[in-house]
């Protein structure tokens, strides 16, 4: 999903009018999304969004960003409809607006992710390094116990002794060898 930014709707909150439109989602279609985005500076403001849930007619979602940002002008795709899958979108996002351009935020919503997640990253990467902590991430994002729902994830992991640190107990999931 692409919403975009008009002359109209310069000086508008671009974040804040993304959450009216996610509450009308809501209400219409019954369903919270799960998203990533990504806000560039592109024009007067766009926002490049991953989501996961029900379909969105393309006319229904600009008739209501034209309401609420005062732009009509959106795109929706399916990934299924780009031919790319998730991950030729990632690589697209990824390689054009993180790596390329400058963005100006990029957020997720919270069912999108397990709490704490950042915060987790950031200690993987302290305790072993980037390439042994990416691999151990990637073990952890695909591991069983690994759940869509918006379930607190420290249910289902191994008990550890408890310490002020909202972060998951590394050294109970993984050895310490060096790969």
């Amino acid at each position: 999903m692409t919403l975009t930014s008009s002359t109209e709707s310069v000086g508008r909150n671009l974040n804040a009018d993304f959450r009216a439109l996610k509450m009308r989602i809501f209400r219409k279609y019954h369903f919270k999304m799960k998203y990533w985005k990504i806000r560039t500076n592109e024009g007067n403001g766009v926002l490049h969004i991953v989501f996961r849930g029900r379909y969105i007619p393309q006319e229904w979602l600009s008739e209501q960003w034209a309401d609420i940002h005062k732009s009509p002008i959106v795109d929706i795709r399916s990934l299924r409809e780009t031919g790319k899958g998730l991950q030729g979108i990632v690589f697209y996002l990824v390689g054009n607006y993180l790596a390329k351009q400058s963005f100006e935020r990029m957020s997720w919503g919270y069912s999108w992710v397990f709490p704490a997640f950042v915060r987790s990253w950031k200690r993987l990467i302290e305790k072993y390094g980037f390439k042994q902590a990416l691999f151990y991430w990637n073990l952890l994002l695909c591991s069983p116990f690994f759940v869509t729902r918006q379930v607190r994830l420290t249910k289902f992991l191994p008990k550890y002794k408890h310490t002020s640190e909202k972060s998951l107990p590394w050294d109970t999931l993984f050895c310490t060898s060096v790969i």
